[in-house]
């Protein structure tokens, strides 16, 4: 993107961007998902400055992670209390992979639903686009379904007399496409890179109560919905569904990893 547009970024300010040549730009993107609340915000720089100045990296626990800790954990809903913290996860590349290896130990095949979790090999397979293409082979155990976007039906049926028929087709698909010994179904809340689609009321507790049938975790990936960016912290909430597992990213980082 950056080497089509043909901009060199000078420096931001809030929501706007300064080239070289002194142009000023509207972020109308944010950074990606990833400047929440904006370019060189004074709070936020300051805090920046302060800790570089004592310790910019390192893995040891600090005074100022352990806060971290129990502030996620206070965010949070439900007994989602236990933090990972990886590498890159500003692009949105790690939490994908990182909850794909959560699953792993399971010790079972997956059953994964389609979006945007991230380019690096562990999700490839997980990406409904074209991105993936000539890049494989692809790591085995992942299965595709289509996601609940009614304005452009994978079935060409009609909410809501189509009765979750993405949800059934899932379903079946697993009975006759896997060994039904599934690790994970993983799922945007709301699909971002495939054009920010929002689902029907009720798709994320259908996808709960498959999960719970089949005995596997719900991974929802909030890299793009999360921290406050759809009304509410986390866009879970919005149908007080609790996953297994939350990935975060972007706006958490703001930038920095």
């Amino acid at each position: 993107m950056a080497l089509f547009s043909q901009l060199s970024i000078d420096r931001g300010e809030g929501a706007l961007l300064y080239d070289v040549d002194g142009n000023r730009y509207i972020d109308l993107l944010a950074g990606v998902g990833v400047a929440s609340i904006g370019y060189a915000h004074p709070k936020y720089v300051a805090a920046m400055q302060r800790q570089i100045a004592r310790v910019h990296v390192g893995s040891f626990t600090t005074e100022h992670r352990a806060a971290l800790v129990k502030l996620l954990a206070e965010l949070t809903p439900g007994d989602l209390n236990r933090s990972q913290f990886l590498l890159e996860w500003g692009r949105g590349d790690r939490g994908g992979p990182a909850a794909r290896q959560v699953a792993d130990r399971s010790y079972r095949s997956h059953r994964l639903l389609g979006g945007f979790h991230g380019k690096t090999g562990g999700v490839l397979p997980l990406l409904g686009s074209s991105f993936k293409h000539a890049l494989g082979p692809l790591m085995p155990g992942a299965y595709l379904s289509p996601y609940a976007s009614c304005a452009r039906c994978a079935f060409d049926k009609t909410f809501p007399s189509c009765e979750w028929h993405c949800v059934d087709s899932c379903a079946h698909k697993i009975q006759i496409e896997t060994t039904k010994d599934v690790a994970a179904i993983i799922v945007e809340p709301i699909q971002g890179t495939a054009g920010n689609v929002v689902p029907p009321a009720g798709y994320l507790k259908l996808l709960r109560d498959l999960a719970d049938e089949l005995g596997a975790l719900l991974i929802c990936d909030e890299m793009i919905t999360g921290f406050g960016r759809t009304g509410k912290m986390f866009a879970i909430e919005h149908e007080s569904v609790l996953p297994d597992v939350l990935t975060v990213g972007k706006g958490f980082g703001g930038g920095f990893r």
